[in-house]
């Protein structure tokens, strides 16, 4: 069970109303909104549970830990439970309930296009921006990362030169480290940009829900591999990952929990052999780039490139 602790940051005024900015849930500094705020916000009139109720209707498009969190299947620290109370929730209320709900920026611009359509995130932009700080804070903290990329590149520019110079030994490896750990930054600080870049498009299209719904098709996951250039990972490496990470079974075929983002067909191999092949829905493709991103693996492409670059199956 995920252990969850939220936090209180400051306050945001949408009309005549002021809302407690949450913070913790997906990360220590990512601001949530709850369930009950989202209700409260949108002037339902039967407060959360029409948000959990249009959830749960739209289950499949929301992803735990990177849309949502049920804080009823988390483990919730005692504090965090008096700070819900301080924001409306009442103990009753809290121990009724079967799901109770905090979403991500992105996971309340998903909510938005199905409980609300197209034209509510315009209506709440302003609103976005303040409660969820995109304006200059992420401008502002972009530039500041690519900064740090580029020192980092000019330091290990200078530890390379000067590994190639030194006559010591001693020396030589002591640059060759620097240059390492210059490496390592860099790697970790284009992570960063990768995953503010790719969710941004991501967001964008509210996580390409209608291409997806409209594209059919399905795709070798090979190809997929090669598309989307993660370092590293190519179509045997990304099959074991899927393994891995319980996505696949050790014959390849997906686990059921997972099969309605995959198809899979029945192909002769060269000895007359028949053998099952999973090929990828477009569904899935837009499930991958989310899991491989949260795996901190960087996907410079968004799902709609993807989609349009990915050759159909035979």
């Amino acid at each position: 069970m995920t252990e969850i602790k939220l936090f209180q940051n400051g306050t945001v005024k949408s009309k005549d109303r002021e809302f407690t900015r949450l913070v913790g849930g997906f990360g220590e500094k990512e601001s949530v909104i709850s369930d009950l705020q989202v209700a409260e916000l949108l002037g339902y009139k039967h407060g959360a549970r029409q948000v959990r109720e249009r959830i749960s209707k739209n289950i499949t498009h929301f992803e735990n830990g990177i849309h949502i969190v049920d804080l009823k299947s988390s483990d919730v620290q005692h504090d965090t439970r008096k700070m819900l109370k301080s924001v409306g929730y009442t103990d009753q209320s809290y121990n009724l309930s079967k799901n109770i709900y905090i979403l991500s920026k992105a996971g309340f611009l998903l909510y938005l296009k199905f409980a609300e359509g197209d034209k509510a995130v315009e209506i709440y932009k302003d609103f976005l921006e303040d409660y969820f700080q995109t304006k200059a804070e992420n401008e502002h903290m972009k530039t500041g990362i690519h900064e740090q990329i580029e020192k980092w590149k000019e330091k290990k520019a200078f530890a390379f030169g000067m590994s190639i110079m030194s006559q010591s030994d001693d020396d030589k490896v002591k640059y060759l480290n620097e240059v390492e750990e210059a490496n390592t930054q860099i790697l970790e600080l284009e992570k960063i940009v990768s995953k503010e870049e790719v969710v941004k498009s991501l967001q964008s299209k509210i996580h390409m829900s209608e291409l997806i719904e409209n594209t059919d098709g399905h795709f070798d996951i090979g190809n997929f591999a090669k598309i989307i250039g993660v370092k590293g990972l190519g179509r045997n490496n990304l099959f074991k990952w899927l393994r891995e990470q319980k996505i696949l079974q050790s014959n390849n075929i997906p686990y059921q929990k997972y099969m309605d983002y995959f198809k899979v067909i029945p192909v002769v191999n060269q000895f007359g052999k028949t053998n099952d092949k999973p090929l990828l829905k477009s569904k899935g493709v837009d499930f991958l780039v989310k899991r491989l991103i949260k795996d901190d693996k960087i996907v410079t492409k968004s799902v709609s490139q993807i989609l349009n670059e990915l050759p159909q199956a035979n």
